[in-house]
């Protein structure tokens, strides 16, 4: 593939989307170009890590992009797109990584162009060609734009085109679950060594045995409770474990932190918001 692509942010996810880039032999190191507000430390990291390019020059950003990419804190977004105001055109679309930003804010921040923004929820699984990634589309996105972004982040892992209105939940779902993956995983290391296994023995276990799971349930028809009931047997080792995560209404647990995390995603663009409407309000108190 020959598509440039320009990064303003240079945090976790951006990294993890540069690393499964440039490992999947599609993208050169020299047509990814970084930016971020002030850090040059990281920039050169980024560039010693990977050979991207990297630019404090905002026009050179637009003209090098055939994608644009936001991927700074949700909080600073406005700050840091606004100098683009002027320079972007039609022709780029505008993809942001930000949890809680919807198509409409990002569309709203250019009045004066049809601005294509795609909002997309990767994960740092990314950094293995294996993220999941909802993209949802503004209004103003055409057949191409579609079609550049989602061959760019097929190279990272799969794609699933959804909703705008489903986008928080997902950035719970898929965005952040793999956090909740790896803190299970910790506590399924931590009692294979309390019972006696090998640490190093533990974590690779450990991580065969969720690959397997994750790909049966992508192999198989059934649902995951039809795959656990199979494993249980009356009165077995599954049965008397299982019991436990029963007892302490594990499912339940897991289901409170989803929708937290989807409650959360909704207050990071509320609050962005309401830090847009602050400007205009302190502007009216002054008499």
């Amino acid at each position: 593939m020959n598509t440039m692509i320009s990064i303003l942010g240079a945090g976790s996810m951006a990294e993890a989307l540069i690393c499964g880039w440039v490992k999947s032999g599609q993208i050169t190191p020299q047509n990814i170009l970084v930016t971020n507000r002030s850090n040059d430390k990281r920039l050169e990291e980024l560039s010693t890590t990977y050979g991207v390019k990297t630019t404090r020059n905002i026009e050179e950003l637009i003209a090098h992009a055939h994608i644009l990419l936001i991927a700074c804190k949700p909080k600073d977004w406005q700050q840091a797109v606004k100098p683009l105001q002027h320079l972007l055109t039609q022709d780029i679309p505008l993809v942001s990584v930000m949890a809680g930003i919807t198509t409409e804010a990002l569309e709203d921040f250019f009045p004066t162009l049809n601005a294509p923004v795609i909002r997309t929820i990767p994960n740092t699984s990314a950094v293995v060609n294996a993220s999941m990634t909802p993209i949802a589309l503004g209004k103003w996105v055409n057949q191409d734009h579609l079609s550049r972004v989602k061959d760019t982040f097929k190279l990272v892992g799969e794609t699933a085109e959804v909703p705008e209105d489903t986008m928080d939940a997902l950035t719970a779902l898929t965005g952040t679950g793999p956090a909740y993956i790896y803190y299970l995983m910790e506590a399924m290391e931590l009692a294979a060594v309390k019972i006696g296994v090998d640490q190093n023995l533990a974590r690779h276990l450990v991580s065969q045995t969720l690959l397997g799971a994750g790909l049966r349930v992508q192999a198989n028809d059934s649902s995951p409770a039809i795959l656990y009931q199979q494993i249980m047997s009356p009165g077995g080792t599954t049965e008397a474990g299982f019991n436990v995560l029963k007892e302490q209404k594990m499912q339940e647990i897991i289901i409170s932190c989803i929708e937290k995390a989807a409650e959360r995603s909704k207050e990071l663009g509320a609050l962005t918001n309401e830090r847009t409407l602050a400007p205009k309000n302190e502007k009216n108190d002054v008499k």
